[in-house]
């Protein structure tokens, strides 16, 4: 039991392949890189260090680590070294005290590693497709190289990004930042996407949208479904309003030209002989047409006429 206690507070373990280990010294050290010292190891902070075993095993506490990501580094001294010489110096990599890392023998010293830091991981993928591209450089035109090289720095602005994202997860901020921003995020997808990285790389992002737009696309689904009964309505009301509309004009009396004329001056109040006198007719026509709009009409009087012409 107290063995798998110790084991479960060791972040980073390995095992060095040393030819001569005489000529090392038996102590591997653990530094920490700022800005400054990516910049220039020289600036790199020693955080402890490891003795190394019979069989070139070493190990570092977790309590050695910050609890948020950061950049550490390894060497190994060289006995009777001239200055600043050490046999090898492991590539910075990411790490905090909730991960682990364990290095494997190999021709190269630290080469070799297996992490749980996922902000690491994709910073090896960085690595690894800059590799990529130098190699492929050599091979292509100086036309080329530039489109490369873009290739690269977009793919370099996206690493960063993921390694954001990485980190807001594991402060529990990511799902408050996504439904703050959530056209940026998906933004940020579609150029994965459309991107040369492997999907597993942004598996996470694409989980978190799918989840977190999950309730926004059901009220939109909702929004639209809710237009498109009242366009269906409208459209119904449309059609119902034209047929009642064709079945009252279907059903009114075909008036003629002169009794639709005089059925219009008698709605503004003109007398018999005035019509008679506006139309240039006598009276006796007048009055005919008048008993013709009155039958046609089923009214019996100019009062009634008035009021169905009102209704």
């Amino acid at each position: 039991m107290l063995g798998s206690g110790i084991h479960a507070q060791i972040a980073i373990s390995g095992s060095l392949d040393l030819q001569d280990q005489k000529a090392t010294e038996q102590k591997i050290y653990l530094y920490k890189l700022d800005l400054e010292g990516l910049k220039n190891p020289v600036m790199a902070k020693e955080v402890a260090w490891s003795s190394l075993g019979d069989d070139g095993s070493f190990s570092f506490n977790k309590k050695h680590l910050s609890d948020q990501d950061a950049v550490y580094q390894l060497h190994l001294n060289r006995l009777w070294s001239k200055l600043n010489d050490t046999i090898s110096k492991s590539k910075p990599f990411i790490l905090s005290s909730r991960d682990r890392i364990e290095f494997e023998p190999g021709d190269q010293l630290f080469a070799k590693y297996r992490t749980t830091n996922l902000a690491d991981k994709e910073w090896k993928n960085l690595r690894d497709f800059e590799r990529g591209l130098q190699k492929s450089n050599r091979e292509v035109t100086e036309d080329n190289q530039q489109r490369k090289s873009y290739i690269k720095d977009s793919l370099r602005i996206l690493i960063v990004k993921l390694i954001g994202i990485q980190q807001l997860e594991d402060k529990n901020l990511l799902d408050q930042d996504i439904a703050k921003n959530p056209e940026y995020y998906l933004t940020l997808l579609e150029e994965l996407k459309e991107s040369e990285m492997p999907s597993s790389q942004y598996l996470l992002l694409e989980k978190k949208l799918a989840f977190l737009t999950m309730e926004a696309l059901e009220q939109k689904h909702t929004w639209s479904k809710t237009v498109n009964i009242v366009l269906v309505v409208v459209v119904f009301g449309l059609i119902f309003f034209n047929l009642f509309t064709r079945k009252q004009t279907s059903i009114l009396p075909n008036l003629s030209k002169q009794e639709h004329a005089i059925k219009n001056l008698i709605l503004e109040g003109k007398s018999n002989k005035e019509i008679a006198s506006e139309l240039f007719i006598s009276l006796s026509t007048v009055k005919t047409h008048i008993t013709n709009i009155y039958s046609k009409l089923k009214v019996s009087n100019r009062q009634e006429l008035v009021q169905k012409a009102r209704n």
